[in-house]
């Protein structure tokens, strides 16, 4: 038994109208829709991380110019992601800093070099500047390290402690960060595709942090909406079972 049913929540699906769907179809579509729960749930969680991006998960439909008598088209995962920046908040704490505007800050992990745009660094043991999963901050030369109280950081990302200049963020920025994959945490790997902009000057921000870009009350209510889909799918599963099972049931019988 199949059902007649209209795409839900597939903005592609327009050319093709009504088309009928099994249970696989009906199937298929809830996992999209939970998956699409599970990035609002995960833009939720870091709706307190500094420097992170909101992410959109989406799925576009693949044109190949089928007919609506044909099978249930498929579809292409597309997630991206918000670089604009969240707002700041000052912490008089003088490890801290932040990014106005464009820029990555470089660190060191144990996977290779990442790009991020949270700056609540701290020191390790060897007084060197690092982020709180303790990976090193890069400077110009190097690590950066701090022997000293009087810490302080312009805005074109000197290090400072008193009157010495001790070092230099490493900041860059993407011509494409659309290209960038997210490790989690606020934290952003290249796999070769970046394109670096020319002689960028970055403008840093002294004891604050960038706050998450993260709208918590518009993923709330995209998370609603979301799960009242999901739920219209499991009725119209329950419903295609129900007459399945109906069916079933009357084969054989004489009229």
């Amino acid at each position: 038994m199949v059902c007649k049913l209209k795409y839900l929540n597939e903005k592609t699906a327009g050319a093709y109208g009504m088309r009928t769907y099994g249970i696989a179809d009906v199937g298929n579509a809830c996992l999209r829709t939970m998956a699409k729960l599970d990035c609002s749930a995960n833009n939720i969680a870091n709706v307190s991380t500094p420097g992170f991006k909101v992410e959109f998960l989406n799925y576009l439909m693949r044109d190949s110019g089928r007919s609506s008598n044909d099978k249930a088209p498929s579809y292409d995962e597309l997630l991206t992601r918000d670089y604009s920046s969240g707002a700041l908040q000052r912490t008089d704490n003088p490890l801290e800093v932040a990014l106005l505007g464009e820029g990555f800050f470089i660190i060191q992990t144990a996977k290779g070099v990442a790009y991020t745009r949270r700056g609540d660094f701290t020191l390790n043991m060897k007084r060197e500047l690092v982020t709180k999963s303790g990976d090193p901050v890069l400077g110009k030369t190097g690590t950066i390290v701090l022997n000293g109280e009087d810490v302080r950081i312009d805005e074109s990302g000197n290090v400072h402690i008193g009157e010495n200049q001790v070092g230099q963020l490493k900041i860059v920025s993407f011509k494409n960060p659309e290209v960038l994959t997210s490790s989690g945490e606020g934290i952003f790997r290249d796999e070769g595709k970046g394109i670096f902009q020319e002689n960028f000057t970055p403008k840093v921000v002294y004891g604050s942090l960038e706050l998450s870009n993260v709208s918590a009350i518009k993923e709330m209510i995209q998370m609603i909406d979301l799960q009242r889909t999901f739920e219209t799918y499991q009725k119209l599963i329950h419903s295609i079972d129900e007459q399945d099972k109906l069916s079933a049931g009357r084969i054989g019988k004489v009229g």
